[in-house]
């Protein structure tokens, strides 16, 4: 029997496909299939020597689908930023032979395939290896996830759509997420109606899936190659930031903004001794310390005494914040149960499989 196939776009970074990736495999091994997991073209950028394929392929390679090999569900890997360094367009037909081997052998030993797709539905366009043409080569069925914050993510979806169906891929429906509440709101009473009334099928929305996506502090260190000066490395980890706030105005400024923003991480420069030691003061979650600057003993003592992680790293405070901006966190292992509640709670099964 051919294995059926699902295609997960989306139509920006940070969309929850892993989580319904996840979610949905399980959900498929429940109802007693035997589900694949395919990642076609995987994003070497977050390649690190104790992870040598992409990282959200690992989760599933490590907990879900340990019957196949990185190679055999990650078969390509590309930096998203620099792709054209690594392949020439003239060479799409070779990688796609490649991706294509590895598919086949996948699908000739499972019932259904959910493939997640590049980090946008438009990614790697120049060289035809982008989820469109994808889900025409494997004949998917695309689900798209869409984050929405406002209107202007719905232009996106809509223009995602109609990408889909100029290559006569089946689109099976969409899975809208708000990231706040007025989009919950728009949802409800203005995108749903639209995408009705043009056949799409709102097929669900993922609940607080950014909590799953929210940095560890594991995270945050490997990303700016800091080390940590104080916190047991052990106990805080897998600790999650919930946002970065920029200490380089004035010291008072900073202060209001740090209080109405709770369990974030404050950057700023290690000589900033007025900032830090009014931060440590608030509900922070981490310190972060640029320039390289070594902080003064009082910001040391005051940290110990708050219990507050700090780390310092070379760099300038700009350089740093973009690296953290750019971080892509992973699902974590203790996770995997509320990705399952979010396709079963928050998804509607019977439209999804259909």
């Amino acid at each position: 029997m051919e294995s059926k196939t699902i295609l997960l776009s989306s139509t920006k970074r940070g969309s929850g496909k892993s989580v319904v990736a996840i979610g949905a495999f399980l959900k498929y091994k429940e109802n007693g299939l035997n589900p694949g997991y395919f990642k076609p073209i995987g994003d070497s950028s977050t390649i690190k020597p104790k992870n040598l394929t992409d990282k959200d392929a690992s989760i599933i390679i490590s907990i879900l689908a340990r019957k196949f090999s990185q190679e055999q569900i990650c078969p390509q890997l590309l930096n998203p930023h620099y792709f054209l360094d690594e392949i020439l367009p003239d060479e799409t037909l070779e990688i796609f032979e490649k991706i294509t081997d590895a598919f086949e052998n996948i699908a000739s030993k499972t019932d259904v395939i959910i493939i997640e797709g590049n980090h946008d539905y438009m990614q790697y366009s120049a060289i035809q290896l982008d989820d469109v043409h994808i889900a025409k080569k494997f004949n998917a069925k695309v689900i798209i996830c869409a984050p929405i914050a406002n209107d202007n993510d719905i232009d996106d979806l809509l223009s995602a759509i109609d990408s889909f169906k100029q290559f006569d891929c089946q689109v099976g429906g969409v899975i809208l997420s708000p990231l706040n509440p007025t989009a919950e709101q728009r949802i409800r009473n203005l995108y749903i109606p639209l995408l009705n009334n043009r056949d799409i099928s709102v097929i669900g929305g993922l609940k607080n899936a950014k909590t799953l996506e929210k940095p560890t502090i594991a995270e945050i260190l490997d990303a700016i190659d800091g080390k940590l000066l104080t916190g047991d490395f052990i106990r805080i980890k897998n600790n999650k930031v919930d946002g970065f706030v920029i200490g380089a105005m004035h010291s008072s400024k900073a202060l209001d903004y740090i209080k109405r923003a709770p369990n974030v991480c404050v950057i700023t420069g290690g000589d900033r001794t007025d900032i830090a030691l009014n931060a440590l003061e608030t509900q922070i979650s981490l310190l972060i310390f640029t320039g390289n600057i070594r902080p003064d003993s009082s910001v040391m003592s005051k940290a110990k005494e708050k219990h507050i992680p700090t780390i310092i790293a070379a760099g300038d405070t700009f350089s740093i914040t973009e690296k953290l901006q750019n971080i892509h966190s992973e699902i974590q292992p203790d996770e995997i149960e509320i990705c399952f509640e979010q396709v079963d709670q928050n998804i509607d099964w019977n439209e999804f499989i259909k």
